[in-house]
């Protein structure tokens, strides 16, 4: 007694779909990484806007020098590091977030200038008021934003058979 036994399989199409896999793969990550970015520089406009450092706390106080002078100018005086917006408005999308490596992209001010002003607010003056950065709750809200992404996009390629 005889048995033939036929197997077909698509293992080209298999290969073919991770070669594709391969190649598409990187260029989402840079895209994700880039767009948590953004997310992230939007979340740190927000809240020092708010008055909140990044581990959401209130910023310390204005001196009282410092809060006659704004009443003087006319200038609000919450504390939310915003005195002619040059700072904050030196951290734009386009120029501040850079990619510096295989999958990595640093935030960083557009302008010396203003990098000097939010080192002195960050770490020279007393009381710090430390706005740039992230704590434990913002890393997991664009993580999960950054595998959403990565997903939409794997499952836009239709890579897997």
């Amino acid at each position: 007694m005889a048995v033939d036994l036929k197997i077909k399989s698509n293992n080209k199409q298999v290969a073919r779909k991770f070669k594709k896999f391969q190649s598409v793969l990187p260029r989402i990550i840079d895209k994700g990484l880039k767009q948590a970015g953004f997310q992230l520089l939007d979340i740190i406009r927000t809240k020092t806007q708010k008055g909140q450092d990044f581990r959401d706390r209130r910023f310390a106080p204005y001196s009282s020098s410092y809060l006659k002078k704004l009443n003087k100018e006319g200038k609000s005086t919450n504390v939310d590091l915003f005195y002619s917006g040059r700072m904050l408005g030196s951290l734009t999308p386009n120029s501040s977030v850079k990619k510096t490596g295989k999958h990595k992209v640093s935030l960083g001010f557009s302008n010396s200038q203003m990098r000097q002003r939010a080192l002195f607010n960050q770490v020279l003056n007393d009381p710090k008021r430390e706005f740039f950065g992230f704590n434990n709750r913002t890393e997991k809200i664009i993580s999960k934003q950054f595998n959403r992404f990565v997903e939409k996009e794997l499952r836009k390629f239709r890579i897997w058979v």
